[in-house]
């Protein structure tokens, strides 16, 4: 008589192993490909904000957007503090009008509140989990020392504040919390091309080239 096979416990316990096996290459190699994914969608939001931002510079004689008078091309900065008011700008002009431009896909938390995507300019946060990016303001296009391809105007921002004085060399570290996680950051330059940091002082490293930082002033 025929005997119905079966799994002995042995046999379920190789089973059960193997899969958890190829659950632990698996899983860990689709994050790193989603994560991927989402730092090229972010790359693309900064490419796009940059077009955005060179067409208004184009309109203004040069003049990126900005808040508060440009400085001469030797000279220091201090910009507004919240970016919001630089945000609202370009959006009551016509030049970036998609809000969900100003979020990284891989952006989670900004400080303490959840990251998403702001309802409308109105209500537009920066510093509230409504931009997930850090902007270089005091570039004047006509005026500028800065040669376009070494100098930072967008970037991934960190959780910490990054306005003013500590622009730039005392810039807060990028963590594993932040955008992309620990010591990478994507960073669109004047130029329009963007580059993706990954440094043990991501943060401090895209300004390594600029011939006058005092004439710009970070913006979160």
């Amino acid at each position: 008589m025929n005997r119905k096979s079966a799994f002995t416990l042995i046999e379920l316990l190789v089973v059960i192993a193997i899969l958890g096996m190829l659950a632990g290459i698996l899983i860990p190699a689709s994050m790193k490909a989603l994560e991927m994914a989402k730092r090229s969608n972010c790359a693309n939001n900064l490419k796009s904000l940059g077009v955005a931002f060179t067409s208004y510079a184009t309109d203004y004689k040069g003049a990126m957007p900005h808040y508060r008078p440009l400085p001469p091309a030797d000279g220091s900065f201090q910009e507004i503090p919240d970016f919001s008011a630089i945000a609202v700008k370009v959006y009551t002009n016509g030049y970036v009008t998609d809000l969900r431009l100003w979020v990284c896909p891989s952006d989670r938390i900004d400080g303490n509140a959840p990251v998403s995507v702001a309802k409308d300019i109105a209500s537009f946060r920066s510093q509230q989990g409504n931009c997930s990016y850090m902007y270089i303001s005091g570039y004047h296009l006509m005026r500028t020392a800065e040669s376009p391809a070494v100098a930072p105007m967008l970037c991934d921002e960190a959780n910490a504040r990054e306005y003013g004085a500590a622009t730039p060399g005392r810039m807060p570290r990028i963590g594993p919390g932040d955008n992309h996680g620990d010591s990478i950051r994507n960073v669109l330059f004047l130029d329009g091309h963007v580059v993706t940091f990954k440094d043990a002082d991501a943060s401090n490293a895209i300004f390594n080239n600029l011939k006058n930082p005092a004439v710009v002033c970070s913006v979160d």
